[in-house]
């Protein structure tokens, strides 16, 4: 008996055991049947999503598109009005300077007033010795002239655009002292001469072989015809003269540059706290500072278009400042940053 309960026992548990394997095996085609549809779903969801992300990349591309054009619109429009405010400047200007021209007319007409004494008479020693006395001081202070014509290089390709644009028309340095700006220009292969009140260094500008002359930036410009010159620079000198001085030197160069030429001022930068506390008041001659945005209203108001500022020449010590831990970099900049400040003017090349 106990054989054959052992066989019945074997046969239940085949028994049992088909049946489970009958309920695993549709159990697995059931889970088959559900992952079908779950990949099924993740097609259709990845589908969806592809979708979305097409639509949403052209949403978004005709957003660009469309803030792109806006863009572009103001801009255009900012140019015509700025390009329109400049020629109306320059019409403005050019009325001012020939109402100069009647009213010094009338005035040579009449009697010189006899001399008055507070006006002082020019004394031929003493401007000798002021000569000589600012050569000395430009010649210990201002840098070798190997300095100055480094420091000068980066505004030659300006220059050499103007030459371009204007058909190889001159450049006038007024103020051009020792000259080494025109030795530049000269090594560059552009044409070019200079003009200063300073007999001292104007000999040995001529000792190089230089074009320059004795005289001052009213004469010189006076006797400039117009449209004749590609640019008008003047590198350290407005700081020299009273406002309303620069303000008929740049008034002038409208007139005589030639559509396309280009007017230069370099002139200390007095936003770096030891050239304005200090070095400017180590040359007797500075009247004022000029700060770029007075520079800035100059040259708009005259007309000039586009006019750009350049903060340039930084002192030898804001590199170590900057790299010191916890020096601000803000007054690193302000006490070692750039000591010169240069403003460059464009005279339109067409009439708008």
């Amino acid at each position: 008996m106990s054989g054959v309960k052992r066989a019945g026992d074997y046969l239940a548990a085949i028994f049992k055991l088909g049946r489970t394997e009958r309920w695993a095996k549709a159990a697995y085609r059931s889970v088959e049947s559900h992952d079908a549809r779950f990949g099924d779903l993740e097609r259709r969801l990845d589908h969806l999503q592809r979708q979305f992300d097409k639509q949403s990349d052209g949403w978004e591309g005709r957003a660009r598109h469309l803030k792109d054009g806006v863009k572009q619109v103001i801009h255009g429009e900012t140019q015509a009005l700025m390009a329109r405010n400049a020629e109306l400047a320059r019409n403005f200007v050019e009325i001012s300077r020939r109402l100069d021209q009647v009213l010094l007319s009338s005035q040579q007409d009449e009697t010189p007033p006899a001399h008055s004494p507070q006006m002082p008479q020019n004394s031929d020693g003493l401007s000798a010795v002021m000569d000589s006395f600012y050569h000395k001081l430009e010649n210990k202070y201002r840098g070798t002239p190997s300095d100055i014509r480094n420091r000068l290089r980066v505004y030659l390709p300006d220059v050499e655009s103007a030459v371009i644009r204007t058909e190889q028309k001159p450049v006038l340095d007024i103020g051009c002292g020792r000259g080494e700006w025109l030795g530049l220009l000269a090594d560059a292969g552009i044409k070019a001469h200079g003009v200063d009140t300073n007999a001292v260094q104007i000999g040995e500008a001529q000792d190089k072989g230089l074009d320059v002359r004795q005289g001052n930036a009213r004469s010189a410009l006076a006797e400039a015809e117009d449209n004749s010159l590609a640019c008008l620079t003047a590198h350290h000198l407005i700081e020299h003269l009273p406002f309303e001085e620069v303000l008929w030197i740049t008034r002038e160069a409208m007139r005589v540059l030639a559509p396309g030429g280009l007017l230069l001022f370099e002139t200390p930068n007095v936003r770096n706290v030891l050239v304005g506390a200090t070095s400017f008041y180590n040359d007797p001659t500075h009247l004022h500072p000029m700060t770029d945005p007075v520079l800035n209203v100059l040259f708009e108001t005259v007309g000039f278009h586009p006019v750009e500022t350049r903060h340039l020449h930084p002192h030898e010590k804001l590199a170590e400042f900057m790299a010191k831990p916890g020096f601000d970099p803000e007054l690193a900049n302000l006490m070692f940053g750039a000591q010169d400040l240069a403003i460059l003017g464009h005279k339109p090349l067409k009439e708008n």
